[in-house]
């Protein structure tokens, strides 16, 4: 009951939750605005002077974000263009490009950046972003289409930069055999089958040769998975789901024979244990809306059961920090259980507070580590206005939660309105650069500034 309490007190402090599904839509949703902020901003040991072009469009079921980046070296005047390498190119100047919403419209598409997306029910592909990095920043594609309220089909693709090699992929085609009945919950049952598959054979030129930062992942990270769910209440204040997931991480052949081969590299780890893994997880999930829009709340608890060699949300946002970093947490991971929770809230459509916990029983001794998830948006209160972001994952204490380092990103954004159209503020951002060996190093940038806003 103790350790239940705790939870149920952790998850009252971090909260994340979506509310546009099925009338629960938020108000911070479908605003059109422009801006452009010039400012100053260091980033490792350099400075810049210039602006980011930040516009933000919704059309009907389109919507639009932009990110142009026009940075200047204060020493040399340079411009920098290191964002643009490594990746698509100027086309990671598109932040999104999407087409109505995912689990509400028939036919849902979004280019850009993956950041939050999730396949299902999560279990497999959760929390997932493939813009950990402004170096190195790829545009990724994800859809949802339903066919005839039957038949649907989901699938993400993480990186369109064509290199010859497969980035991460994953699809899970889903059915509802009674999707077309009148049937309260019997018409909602939804079945679905899982696959994600990532052969990334990244490499890059640098000062000392060509460098793979891919050595395991090269070799192939796959998982599959089946799950139902079906919503059990639905009316005007209220929306409860259920669900329940099974999900299999396949055994990578070349990190199993490089611990075969090469045990004196694994000394650190008190058991090289290493094959397939699986996991099960039932959970439920409420979505509660009050009188007059004044308040939403959204909850989330799911109770999770680990195998060896397992690690729920695999694919997750710290996953493209590094992969083979990733693929490696499984080593010696042992069966065990813990508990999955999200809780939300948006009151009088001024706040959105958001937030989760991922919490493995016995966390001290657990090698999986907890993940923490916080996301806090505000409308202008007196002039100002709050926007940020903050993750981090591999915890195995939560006093450490809030600590910036390797295992985290982050972002903050606090303006001032100084009139309709001008604004001034700071933006921090906690995120990876690479480095030239392929591996990411943390990078923090602080950029106060002054610049146009305008929303309409």
């Amino acid at each position: 009951m103790k350790k239940t309490f705790r939870v149920l007190l952790m998850l009252m402090m971090f909260s994340q939750v979506t509310f546009s599904q099925d009338g629960f839509e938020s108000a911070f949703e479908n605003e059109n605005n422009v801006s452009a902020n010039l400012g100053v901003t260091t980033i490792g040991d350099q400075i810049f002077i210039g602006m980011r072009v930040q516009p933000e469009f919704s059309f009907g079921k389109f919507g639009l974000g932009l990110d142009v980046p026009l940075l200047f070296n204060a020493s040399n005047g340079e411009m920098r263009t290191e964002e643009f390498n490594n990746g698509v190119g100027v086309l990671r100047m598109v932040r999104y490009l999407s087409y109505g919403k995912k689990k509400q419209d028939p036919v849902y598409v979004k280019l850009g950046d993956m950041t939050g997306e999730q396949l299902g029910y999560g279990a497999m592909l959760g929390n997932y972003s493939n813009s950990v990095s402004f170096e190195r920043r790829k545009v990724g594609i994800s859809a949802d289409v339903t066919f005839k309220e039957i038949i649907g089909l989901e699938a993400i693709y993480s990186d369109l930069n064509f290199n010859g090699s497969q980035k991460l992929f994953a699809v899970r085609p889903y059915y509802r055999p009674f999707g077309k009945s009148n049937l309260p919950i019997i018409q909602t049952i939804e079945f679905g089958a899982s696959f994600a598959s990532d052969k990334d054979d990244y490499e890059q030129s640098s000062i000392g040769g060509t460098i793979s930062s891919t050595k395991f992942t090269r070799d192939g990270n796959s998982a599959f998975g089946f799950d139902v769910g079906a919503i059990l209440l639905k009316n005007i204040l209220l929306k409860l789901t259920w669900d329940m997931q099974y999900t299999r991480l396949n055994k990578n052949e070349a990190l199993a024979n490089d611990i075969q081969n090469n045990p004196g590299n694994y000394a650190t780890y008190s058991n090289t244990n290493y094959g397939a893994g699986s996991g099960f997880a039932t959970g439920l999930e409420a979505q509660f809306r009050f009188v007059a829009n004044i308040f939403h709340v959204n909850a989330r608890i799911e109770r999770q059961w680990y195998g060896d060699n397992y690690i729920p949300q695999f694919f997750n946002f710290a996953y493209e920090i590094n992969k083979d970093t990733r693929l490696m947490e499984l080593i010696g991971a042992e069966k065990s259980q813990g508990i999955y929770g999200k809780l939300g809230s948006e009151i009088l459509s001024l706040v959105k507070i958001e937030g989760e916990l991922l919490l493995p029983d016995n966390l001290e001794d657990s090698n999986r580590g907890a993940i923490v998830g916080v996301n806090l948006q505000t409308k202008e209160i007196g002039k100002f206005r709050a926007r940020g972001k903050y993750l981090k994952a591999q915890l195995n204490d939560l006093g450490d939660a809030f600590k910036l380092d390797q295992r985290s990103l982050a972002n903050l954004l606090i303006t001032y309105r100084l009139n309709r159209f001008m604004e001034t503020g700071v933006d921090y951002q906690w995120t990876f650069a690479e480095k030239e060996d392929g591996s990411f190093r943390a990078l923090h940038q602080v950029r106060p500034y002054i610049g146009v806003s305008i929303k309409f």
